[in-house]
């Protein structure tokens, strides 16, 4: 039982010495990694060691999908042999232990490929690992853009704008030929394909009183980068529709105002003139005090008193008037504020 339980001692011991080595002599140290679908892929770790382990070998290098676990390992190298899953590689082909470079190479890369991964390595002085992550991206198919079955009654055209095999999901966007953006006004769907990739589609419904001569389909991908445009040129006849209710619009917007004012103009002259005129009337009614006795009985308005019509019946006709010029006077002004 003695001897056991020294055994179990000294396997302790090793164990504790082996992990105060995997942070002393060795480190691995990665770089995320980019690939593009269907492309090679690079992951790239290299380790480094201590003064102390300048001359230790590597003797074993792992590679596993962190989503799959270690027991699926992509790559197994050792000093004697190695293995490895299909489209899995070391960046170095004639890798030996005294190479620090364990990157590997992920050939024909697939959507399914992103993730994280971990490298281990092991020395005679210990071991080390990290972690790093590999993301994909495919870029979309230049868009096609024609017409399609109308979706919506009011509609006088539909236009259907598709892109295909891209990753990750990205956006189509509509301008027309005045850079105006009408995607708020589309309805965008996104379909995944079985290999992990997205196809695109866009439709834009044109009502009449807003068609525009051209419009632009443009795919965006994740990143908000512009990728590829298709244009699309309405025909002549439904612009036809477009002009003639433009042009009744502005007519309602131009006309009617303009009426309106040009009325209120008019009416404001034709006051003024019936203002001035009676002011005129008045003017010539009005006969100053000052005025001498003889050009006040020539006013036009004691030749018209003085009209035989206007005399009594029992005064002759010719007989002169014997009123005095104040009576007079105070007559006509009698006679002026009546007018008036």
């Amino acid at each position: 039982m003695a001897s056991c339980g020294k055994y179990l001692l000294f396997l302790t011991l090793i164990y504790i010495n082996i992990a105060v080595c995997d942070f002393r002599f060795a480190h691995v140290n990665c770089n995320p990694g980019h690939g593009q679908f269907g492309h090679q892929s690079l992951l790239e770790c290299i380790v480094s060691l201590s003064e102390e382990a300048k001359s230790v070998k590597i003797t074993t290098v792992y590679w596993y999908n962190d989503q799959l676990g270690p027991e699926t390992l992509l790559i197994n190298y050792t000093s004697s042999d190695h293995s490895s899953q299909p489209r899995f590689t070391l960046a170095e082909p004639n890798w030996t232990g005294t190479n620090l470079n364990v990157s590997m190479l992920v050939n024909n890369t697939m959507i399914t490929d992103v993730g994280s991964y971990t490298c281990k390595v092991l020395t005679v002085s210990g071991r080390a690992e990290a972690s790093t992550n590999l993301s994909v991206s495919a870029p979309y198919s230049t868009p096609t853009i024609g017409k399609t079955d109308k979706n919506n009654q009011k509609a006088v055209m539909t236009l259907s704008c598709n892109a295909s095999g891209g990753y990750p999901s990205g956006g189509i966007h509509w301008f027309d030929e005045h850079k105006t953006d009408w995607t708020t006004s589309s309805k965008q769907h996104a379909i995944k394909t079985k290999d992990g990739r997205f196809s695109l589609t866009s439709e834009l419904d044109l009502l009449s009183g807003s068609i525009y001569s051209k419009y632009t389909c443009v795919v965006f991908n994740s990143s908000k980068g512009r990728e590829g445009e298709a244009q699309f040129n309405v025909p002549a006849s439904l612009l036809s529709t477009k002009h003639e209710g433009a042009e009744l619009s502005w007519k309602s917007k131009v006309v009617v105002p303009v009426c309106s004012i040009l009325g209120i103009i008019l009416l404001l002259v034709v006051v003024l003139l019936k203002l001035r005129k009676r002011g005129n009337m008045v003017d010539e009614m009005h006969i100053p005090v000052s005025t001498p006795l003889n050009q006040h009985l020539n006013h036009p308005l004691n030749q018209h008193l003085n009209h035989p019509l206007n005399q009594p019946l029992n005064q002759p006709l010719n007989q002169p008037l014997n009123q005095p010029a104040d009576q007079l006077l105070s007559d006509e002004k009698e006679m002026c504020v009546v007018c008036v």
